[in-house]
């Protein structure tokens, strides 16, 4: 397996436990889902109605579902640094 087949197998594992996570949360726990996940309640929905075909399926995209939403430097910098001493 050459360098981007590996790339590729793992960001189908990250998407495919992203999603079943997101599809558990949401199951679990509508709004503390869409809170800790960012997610609209119409991504929610259409997360929830997923099959595991259609999951498996769209885990498979070359691109990253999920993203960090951490997008300042200052709070990367406390996220990375927290207990630190």
């Amino acid at each position: 397996m050459n360098e981007n087949d590996q790339l590729m197998a793992e960001i189908r594992e990250a998407n495919l436990a992203y999603l079943m996570l997101a599809q558990h949360m949401i199951r679990r726990d509508r709004a503390q889902a869409l809170f800790r996940l960012g997610l609209t309640e119409e991504v929610a929905t259409v997360v929830d109605g997923l099959s595991p075909q259609q999951i498996v399926r769209i885990a498979s995209n070359p691109m990253l579902l999920c993203r960090f939403r951490f997008d300042d430097e200052t709070v990367w910098g406390l996220v990375a640094n927290h207990g630190k001493q």
